[in-house]
């Protein structure tokens, strides 16, 4: 998988880590919280942005922004959900950002 400029694969560790984070946050009713994700990448020097991949569903993906509150939100509008659908897309939204 190529990245865009700005993003780094996600190491063992970082899966591990963001992982947790976002498992945390995630509370009933939140879009992402009966899905079954893997954490691929996550944006260059801010660990707020990570790309999960949608392990169940054929290309399908979603840009998470983490609070770093580490306990449950209360809010299921958070953690925010800014893109989600196929890789292609999420390479056309970083491209509006370039």
């Amino acid at each position: 998988m190529i990245l865009p400029e700005g993003w780094f694969s996600a190491d063992n560790e970082d899966k591990k880590r963001l992982g947790n984070e976002l498992k945390i946050e995630l509370i009933t009713g939140h879009k992402l919280y009966s899905k079954k994700i893997e954490i691929v990448a996550h944006r260059d020097d801010a660990t707020d942005d990570v790309l999960c991949k949608h392990i169940d569903e054929n290309d399908s993906y979603s840009v998470v922004h983490l609070t770093w509150c580490m306990k449950p939100e209360i809010d299921i509008k958070h953690p925010l959900v800014v893109m989600q659908g196929s890789f292609e897309d999420f390479l056309a939204y970083e491209a509006k950002w370039l």
